[in-house]
């Protein structure tokens, strides 16, 4: 079955055209207009990914996505004419898996889309390979790739599909310093130039769900200068990494 991809966009003619593109790229694409009818649309039949442009009536691009993350694993591609860096951090900490700027380059748009659909429940479900693979244990963090699932201890934790992604390779190499670059490649099949910042949003993202003390995060641990490692002794190294100037 064609995975389904629900455009938000309030301009007919360029919903139109990223519909028929991507209908024509073997996926099942369906339209709406503005905020609300997003809104209601995912929660009562929940697509496989969200294109959500942000300059909607009713309810803002913005809204609409901290509405659906906050209640709903779909992950979420925003498109918008804002390409400053500010908005697409704003974009990134309301929960959105990835940002593209208008004028919206059509295969770009289906590259993205694709990369992050390998990632989802959807995915592993049709992909035996995946769905086999057993769960990867951390510390007190247990994430089921097949299942897209995170537990801290005894307790569920929502990611979305790109957050998923980054702990699960931080989680595959522990105590392994990653630079932002080799996270994107988590989530992206290219590195895109301007989108290393975006690594430190999602892993704020990431913190707020799984640290005791996000200002004092000891599980996914920053190592100044050169990126992220998640921690195998959370609290053990702590004194330690203080002093190597790590936090």
């Amino acid at each position: 079955m064609a995975e389904r991809v629900l455009i938000v966009e309030d301009e007919p003619e360029l919903n139109t055209m990223i519909r028929d593109y991507l209908t024509a790229h073997g996926f099942a694409a369906e339209s709406v207009f503005d905020g609300a009818a997003a809104v209601r649309s995912v929660f009562q039949n929940p697509p496989d990914i969200v294109v959500l442009d942000l300059n909607l009536p009713r309810l803002s691009g913005l809204d609409v996505a901290r509405t659906i993350t906050s209640q709903s694993k779909v992950p979420i591609i925003v498109t918008t004419a804002r390409g400053e860096e500010d908005d697409r951090l704003e974009g990134f900490l309301s929960g959105v898996d990835d940002y593209l700027v208008k004028p919206v380059s059509l295969p770009e748009l289906v590259l993205r889309i694709t990369a992050i659909l390998r990632r989802t429940n959807r995915t592993a479900e049709l992909d035996p390979a995946v769905r086999d693979e057993a769960p990867i244990r951390v510390a007190d963090l247990r994430l089921d790739p097949a299942r897209h699932e995170l537990f801290l201890g005894e307790r569920p934790v929502e990611l979305t599909a790109v957050q998923f992604a980054i702990l699960e390779r931080l989680a595959r190499s522990p105590g392994r310093v990653f630079t932002r670059i080799q996270l994107l490649q988590s989530f992206q099949d290219r590195a895109f130039d301007g989108y290393e910042r975006t690594i430190d949003v999602h892993i704020k993202n990431i913190r707020k769900k799984i640290e005791d003390d996000p200002r004092h995060p000891k599980r996914i641990v920053t190592v100044h200068g050169v990126g992220y490692r998640l921690d195998d002794r959370p609290g053990v190294r702590g004194k330690a990494s203080r002093e190597g100037a790590v936090r």
